[in-house]
């Protein structure tokens, strides 16, 4: 009697288990709550997911008006996770598969931008400009414009790069940070910087081209390692160790040799420095900055910070 119990109990179970999966396997997924599953994802920095959730869409619903959409999407995700190769093929794959799409200009700026963060500025440029015309004169085209002129400002082509900024059109909403950063571009050329061939001259004096380039600590280490060395190969030859002498001299010749490459690659790198503390500085009083202005005879203080 137990044994047919426990039997029609399983068998309850295994049927109802049945019907609910039944039930369940009704359940069917729609195009927008596909979509917005990957915007959700993509909302929330979960780009591999998103993507997942794209690629997803387009599996069930390929004929889609949306599946245009889906490949920019996935594009657009790749880029923000970073994976500019696979960022490009996915931009590809929609400029192949639907030239005339409305995401094309889109597509064609996001090429640009991949090909700038892999390094290639003039390849970059290239897809940039491309996007700037395919868009017109819509927000896209100045998106573009702005770009182009980063690109320079990479590069460290400062001229270039405050011409570019000054294409901004003055009714753009980029146009006030365009402006902005093509007068304190100008400004660049009064960084101060030092002479990497004077750097080197100086360096004739262990220590000298280092003290130029206001690196004190290495200024001294060159002077102090030098002059042992000096002191070494003299001292051995004045007492005719020549074998000695010989070695203290080759190592010498590599000390002062390296004394003079460093004091040039020293200046570069002060140089460097300085132009990159200026650019941030650029950037700090873009983000933030605080104002005082009048309001009926009455002082205010305004901040203003973009994010």
């Amino acid at each position: 009697m137990a044994r047919t119990m426990l039997l029609w109990s399983f068998l309850f179970v295994f049927l109802s288990g049945g019907a609910f999966a039944q039930e369940e396997g009704k359940r069917s997924i729609d195009e927008k709550t596909q979509m917005g599953l990957g915007d959700f994802f993509f909302e929330d920095g979960d780009y591999y997911r998103a993507i997942t959730e794209y690629k997803r869409f387009l599996f069930f619903f390929p004929q889609s008006l949306r599946a245009e959409e889906a490949l920019w999407k996935i594009a657009s995700s790749y880029f923000h996770g970073k994976r500019w190769d696979d960022a490009l093929s996915s931009a590809d794959e929609l400029l192949k598969k639907h030239p005339s799409s409305p995401w094309t200009p889109d597509a064609v700026l996001l090429k640009g931008r991949c090909w700038m963060e892999k390094g290639e500025f003039s390849q970059g440029r290239y897809y940039l400009q491309r996007a700037k015309e395919m868009a017109g004169g819509s927000g896209l085209s100045q998106e573009a414009q702005w770009q182009l002129a980063v690109s320079y400002l990479k590069e460290e082509r400062w001229k270039e790069a405050a011409a570019e900024f000054r294409k901004i059109d003055s009714a753009s909403r980029l146009y006030p940070r365009a402006d902005y950063w093509a007068k304190g571009i100008e400004g660049i050329e009064e960084v101060p910087q030092k002479s990497p061939t004077a750097a080197g001259i100086l360096a004739i004096l262990p220590g000298a081209g280092h003290l130029y380039c206001e690196r004190y600590r290495d200024a001294g280490m060159a002077f102090v390692l030098n002059a042992g060395f000096i002191w070494g190969m003299v001292e051995a030859f004045r007492r005719e160790n020549y074998v000695v002498g010989g070695i203290l001299t080759f190592f010498e010749l590599g000390w002062y040799s390296g004394n003079i490459y460093s004091a040039v690659s020293s200046a570069h790198k002060y140089n460097r420095n300085k132009k990159k503390e200026y650019l941030d500085g650029l950037e700090r009083e873009e983000r933030f900055s605080v104002g005082l202005s009048f309001r009926e005879k009455q002082p205010f203080l305004s901040f203003r910070y973009v994010f």
